[in-house]
């Protein structure tokens, strides 16, 4: 995931992407804050594969791999590039069970959440680990789960937290495992990553070839910046989300046309406020004022389509919701069953707002027992302090590209990408100006990979909205894309399920295919 947390914009540039961003990465399933009085800002939330965990990071879809770890910390300088104020101690797991020498070490590099998060859910890794001879490592991200710079005060002295810094921690850890598990010139590391994380991954492959021999990066959204070659469609993200509630991604016939009212019609901001109280089935506690309540039902309902698109999943699974419970197999085709018949004009507003509640309620009413839904629910404290990072992280350097344009395949109001506008918000939030080219000028764009980058597999969802600022086509021989069918966030990294489809399958063989080429090609 971008995904990012607490980022504020004015309303007139206020768009889709912006308030349910990345890389990248779903958050908690709290609902959204409100909007403040006056409309003038909003609170945008973060989107990613990673989750600020309010629990232990085990998911029914997988079994909880961490018991089958070693928890070991890692001293590491808080400043890898300039005399360094001091250390901390990085947090990784590691398992050798199925490890033998001259074996790769398979290295999960860690994203925006407790890394416990990945160590449970990447079956990729652990499915492959004995039969290629793997130690497997889970590295946290520096600043998240306990890899804490300021364990007193998380939120302080944030000019350490930078991708540069955590790739860093990851390099000089893995050179100390190469020399515990004494690693010969000729064994391979393997990076792996989802998300913010395959962002990561890819990152690491590109710059330090020496340590990583190949990467495997599923759902990064790599070319979601300013300045790539060929630029990136600003709009992705809500295109992306558009499609998910088409025929095409399997939703009922006016799903899209429904939810187009809400969005870009904008046909909740002027409905009677106590109508849509009761419409949405709104908590009597709920302190949405009835000047806000328009927009803020409308960010509520984007929520939750947000969410459902990036757990489109084929099968039943808790990944989204953490592990708190269960989103149905194709969870938007389900909730657009709700809105499966025509219910635009004016004549059906009643039947309109039920169907937009039940839609909603798919993902927010997913134990089936709540008895009235709010709109101010606030964030827990986890998740505030993951927002608060994110949003340093996307107003630093992480700035990706979202706008929306309301045309065919957009079904949002229009707000184009605004650069100079977003870049003065993070200014105005957070007292930091963007580093605007930073990705571009590091590490190249899709013309330069292909001349002189090798050894990725990037992989995408066709329902996954972070698609579109992902590289979705093989740049050379050994830079592989491979776009998922009926998939959506890095499915592929999940453990192997029965309702996988073929084409989820096929891509998690040849992601695994490319492992053993570059291992081979690094003995060799």
């Amino acid at each position: 995931s971008s995904p990012f947390h607490g980022h504020y914009y004015a309303r007139r540039n206020m768009n889709f992407g912006l308030l349910l961003s990345l890389f990248l990465f779903s958050s908690t399933h709290a609902s959204i804050s409100s909007p403040n009085r006056n409309l003038k800002h909003l609170s945008a939330k973060r989107f990613s594969s990673a989750v600020p965990l309010h629990s232990a990071g085990t998911t029914d879809d997988s079994p909880g791999m961490v018991v089958n770890c070693t928890e070991a910390f890692f001293e590491q300088q808080m400043d890898h590039f300039a005399p360094s104020p001091g250390t901390y101690q990085q947090r990784y797991f590691v398992n050798d069970e199925y490890y033998k020498p001259n074996g790769p070490m398979f290295f999960y590099l860690g994203n925006e959440a407790d890394v416990t998060l990945y160590v449970n859910a990447t079956g990729l890794i652990w499915e492959n680990a004995q039969s290629f001879g793997a130690l497997v490592v889970f590295a946290e991200h520096r600043y998240y789960g306990v890899s804490q710079l300021f364990p007193d005060d998380p939120l302080s002295n944030l000019q350490y937290l930078s991708t540069e810094q955590a790739l860093m921690d990851y390099v000089t850890l893995i050179d100390s495992l190469k020399t515990t598990y004494s690693f010969e010139d000729t064994d391979a590391v393997i990076g792996f990553g989802g998300s913010y994380g395959g962002m990561l991954a890819s990152w690491a492959r590109m710059k330090y070839p020496h340590v990583w021999d190949g990467a495997i990066a599923g759902s990064a959204p790599i070319v979601s910046f300013e300045d790539m070659n060929p630029d990136v469609d600003p709009n992705f993200y809500a295109e992306g989300v558009t499609y998910d509630v088409t025929p095409a991604a399997g939703a009922s016939e006016f799903c899209e046309a429904n939810l187009r009212k809400a969005f870009a019609e904008e046909a909740l901001v002027g409905l009677d406020a106590q109508k849509v109280r009761s419409a949405l089935q709104l908590c009597d506690d709920d302190d949405t004022s009835d000047e806000d309540i328009g927009w803020s039902a409308t960010f509520w309902l984007n929520e939750a389509l947000s969410y459902m698109a990036m757990g489109n999943f084929p099968y039943p699974s808790t990944y989204i919701l953490n592990g708190d419970g269960t989103l149905p197999a194709f969870p938007v085709r389900v909730a657009c069953e709700f809105l499966a018949e025509d219910l635009t004009g004016d004549d059906k507003t009643d039947e309109w707002l039920a169907g937009l509640s039940n839609f909603a309620g798919v993902y927010y009413n997913y134990t089936s027992e709540l008895s009235c839904n709010k709109l101010s629910s606030p964030v827990n404290p986890e998740s505030e302090i993951v927002n608060t990072l994110w949003n340093y992280q996307y107003c630093s350097q992480i700035f990706q590209l979202f706008g929306q344009a309301n045309d065919e395949k957009d079904m949002f109001w229009d707000a184009p990408w605004d650069g100079d506008a977003s870049a003065q918000s993070c200014v105005e939030s957070n007292g930091i100006y963007p580093d605007r080219s930073h990705f571009a000028l590091s590490y190249g764009n899709k013309v330069d990979w292909a001349r002189d980058v090798s050894n990725i597999v990037w992989s995408q969802g066709e329902y996954d909205p972070w698609r579109g600022g992902g590289v979705q086509e093989d740049l050379n021989d050994s830079l592989i894309a491979v776009v998922i069918g009926e998939a959506a966030h890095h499915l592929d990294l999940f453990f192997s399920h029965e309702g996988d489809t073929d084409e989820v399958i096929a891509a998690r063989q040849l992601e695994m295919k490319n492992v053993q080429k570059w291992i081979d090609e690094k003995r060799s």
